[in-house]
């Protein structure tokens, strides 16, 4: 299959991928949006609260999460949130005695089953794209969290999913916060209006000193969450999501998204590998399986064409250098991005062209939200998942490459792979069976026949 038909671009993407800025004042006071939560960890509630920061005008309706433990905590620090912040309109916004919940593996439906108009979903990966596709199935507008999947087969499926949601006019926002940054949007229009160049060499970096999925296991285990889950029982690898391929995509895919994501905004959203070839390993000595199975560090070499690089760098080393951002050179200049440090434009020379003022940024993630729910109330309906599922397969790639020490074209890869990480049955008491940490040389490649 070749990549223009794969991941085949519209009007409406591009024009929506290219961010302009939004006037709120189209927002209709009255229209209050009816709004549930799906996944009430970390992410998801902290989600909710970005919401609400950026919209009071909205109701929430319902919260879901697999595990039942997750709802009332969640509730609990959303109303602490309301009230310290909006007391005046606490209450009407997330009402504690009328709110409902859901649990279990049916969660989701019964929560679409209320009357709300739009969710939040903020699962582990494994779970975006089926909850996805239950979201359009019942027609309702979606705020996504990234990664857009954790597989090239959910990847061929969000994008059909993509194509069912502009056929029934629904919005989709996706969590690549950096897109609603005020200064990252400046920055990519001066980069994209010529202002390095042309285009030399592009780097991505996350590379942080902790293993993500370490403290968050303790913290269970201490919690007594974890007592007498064995390491191969589902429940044990969804509640350790962030150390297991299967349910991550790998922190390359998980995290790593998110400065993949913004090269390819630079590059146009339709710029992608011809080659590649990826490195990578399990350097921390966290014990597996107690601490998952995946890599921690990831090195990627993106031939992009024409001559120009896309060097990926990510690691969750403990007490390892830390440093998150993007880096693209130009023949006239050079841009570098964090999204809370420096974001600058330098001659060559590191002469300063640019510079945006971060103390004068609004908050990204809020923006999103705001964006979001603007779109929901005045009909002009936005559909940023392609972007994002362009994004995450250029993280998939370099995993398959990293896991197998192949080098490969990004067409073959598109075409061939017929990689699908999700179990056959996901119900409790099912056994996920235990595998080894990939070796690169003997890791095999799924293809189709």
């Amino acid at each position: 299959m070749e990549r223009r038909k794969f991941v085949k671009m519209g009007a409406v993407i591009g024009a929506a991928a290219a961010m302009p800025r939004f006037s709120f004042a189209q927002v209709k006071g009255s229209d209050k949006v009816k709004i549930g939560l799906i996944g009430c960890g970390g992410r998801g509630t902290g989600a909710l609260i970005n919401m609400l920061d950026g919209d009071q005008n909205v109701k929430v309706v319902a919260f879901a999460d697999l595990f039942e433990d997750k709802l009332q905590p969640s509730i609990n620090r959303v109303k602490q949130h309301l009230d310290k912040n909006y007391p005046g309109r606490s209450n009407e916004i997330l009402d504690p005695a009328t709110v409902k919940k859901f649990s279990g593996w049916d969660c989701v439906d019964a929560l679409l089953r209320e009357d709300v108009d739009a969710v939040i979903e903020a699962t582990p990966p494994v779970f975006r794209t089926p909850h996805y596709a239950k979201i359009v199935a019942a027609g309702k507008h979606a705020f996504l969290e990234k990664p857009a999947c954790i597989d090239i087969t959910q990847a061929r499926e969000m994008l059909e999913l993509a194509k069912q949601a502009k056929e029934k006019g629904l919005t989709v926002i996706c969590g690549t916060q950096r897109r609603y940054h005020d200064g990252y949007k400046e920055m990519i229009k001066r980069v994209q209006d010529g202002a390095l160049g042309e285009i030399l060499s592009t780097q991505a970096y996350w590379n942080s000193s902790g293993y993500v999925g370490h403290y968050q296991h303790d913290a269970m285990e201490k919690s007594g969450v974890l007592k007498g889950l064995e390491f191969d029982s589902i429940e044990y690898q969804v509640r350790n999501w962030f150390s297991f391929i299967w349910t991550s995509g790998d922190h390359i895919v998980e995290q790593h998204v998110h400065n993949l994501d913004v090269i390819m905004w630079a590059l146009g959203d339709n710029h992608f590998p011809v080659e590649l070839r990826g490195f990578g390993g399990r350097s921390t000595d966290l014990p597996v399986p107690m601490y998952g199975d995946r890599f921690s560090h990831f090195a990627i070499d993106f031939d992009m064409g024409n001559g120009l690089r896309l060097a990926s760098y990510c690691q969750q080393d403990p007490k390892a250098a830390d440093e998150v951002g993007e880096r693209i050179v130009g023949t006239k200049g050079i841009m570098y991005s964090n999204l809370y440090g420096n974001i600058s434009i330098t001659d060559l020379k590191g002469n300063p062209v640019w510079k945006f003022d971060n103390k004068k940024a609004s908050e990204c993630m809020v923006n999103e939200h705001k964006v979001f729910l603007q779109s929901v109330r005045n009909g002009g309906r936005m559909n940023m998942i392609e972007p994002l599922v362009n994004s995450t397969l250029l993280a998939i790639a370099g995993r398959l490459s990293a896991y197998s020490g192949k080098k490969f074209k990004y067409d073959w890869m598109l075409s061939r792979s017929a990689e699908n990480l999700v179990p056959e049955k996901m119900a409790w008491g099912v056994k996920v069976p235990l595998k080894p940490v990939p070796v690169p040389g003997k890791y095999e490649l799924v293809l189709k026949a």
